[in-house]
């Protein structure tokens, strides 16, 4: 997934190149900032929802860290546009909370314990194919239909703690088709507000690799997957430096989450065990500085 995000930008840049003597255009748009998430899940004590119906449920709290991204928008012909997108966010700070109940709606702690939450990532990449519908006066707006991935990892790990051992991770996934919308209001030559939604339609899978507990199977010790959505919001400014130059400013709110699903653990004495999961949430803000570059 790492190499795949600078992989499809490239091949839609080498695209460009190959047809630049009809006259398309290529936007590139780097920029840089702050991404801050939260990020939970739980199951129930078994397939029903039930016995407990929160039987173990983990919370991940102002994960964040810096976020770099890159997109190009190709003026492919006439209105129409083929944009690709790739972000990754490393994380540097955040806590985690592992949580177990023995009573319905979370009633009798078994165990809690918190964790710090660092060294992980969030990426995402992201590709499809619009045709601007206004492009009058001083608006614009442009819908999209396309396919995006996410991807997470988790690392859980105590150092130093008393799980000095703790090597523990979850990766999870979120792919599916996507809707985006693109808009730009001129506010005077150089000034212009900003905007972009996308609503993504996505499966949901992940993978958990809990080292510490010896009746659990390694390196897969469960699965999750679901299905659920993606909701992004962006707006932000755009200042024209020059004739092809612009530098941009903004800020975006996300909500991902999915309805319920199956949790399967893994045995290490083999065989399998299948219990109902609740729901997986992930929302958050981001900031960001960027520039935006018109080629010929």
């Amino acid at each position: 997934m790492r190499k795949t995000i600078f992989y499809l930008p490239a091949l839609l840049l080498a695209g460009f190149c190959l047809r630049a003597q009809e006259g398309e255009k290529l936007l590139v748009r780097v920029s840089a900032g702050y991404q801050r998430q939260d990020f939970r899940w739980s199951i129930a004590g078994n397939s029903a929802g039930q016995d407990p119906n929160v039987y173990s449920e983990l919370k991940w709290r102002g994960v964040s860290g810096p976020t770099g991204a890159a997109e190009l928008e190709w003026k492919a012909w006439k209105r129409w546009r083929v944009f690709a997108s790739g972000s990754r966010v490393f994380t540097r700070w955040g806590t985690m909370s592992d949580t177990d109940y023995g009573l319905d709606n979370r009633y009798d702690i078994l165990y809690h314990e918190s964790f710090t939450a660092v060294g992980g990532y969030d990426e995402a990449l992201a590709a499809g194919i619009g045709y601007c519908i206004w492009n009058s006066g001083p608006f614009r707006l442009t819908p999209f239909i396309g396919y995006g991935i996410r991807a997470q990892y988790f690392p859980i790990t105590d150092p130093g703690g008393p799980y000095d051992g703790l090597n523990s991770s979850y990766s999870a996934k979120w792919r599916g088709p996507l809707l985006r919308g693109e808009a730009s209001l001129s506010l005077s030559r150089r000034w212009q507000v900003i905007a972009n939604g996308v609503y993504h339609q996505v499966s949901y899978h992940a993978t958990a690799d809990w080292n510490l507990i010896p009746t659990f199977a390694q390196p897969v010790s469960f699965r999750h997957t679901a299905d659920g959505y993606g909701i992004e919001m962006d707006a932000g400014l755009r200042y024209l430096v020059g004739k092809r130059v612009s530098l941009e400013a903004g800020g975006g709110y996300f909500n991902w989450q999915t309805g319920t699903g199956i949790d399967q653990l893994y045995l290490s004495a083999g065989g399998s065990d299948q219990t109902q999961l609740n729901g997986v949430v992930r929302e958050g803000w981001r900031c960001t500085l960027g520039m935006e570059i018109e080629l010929l």
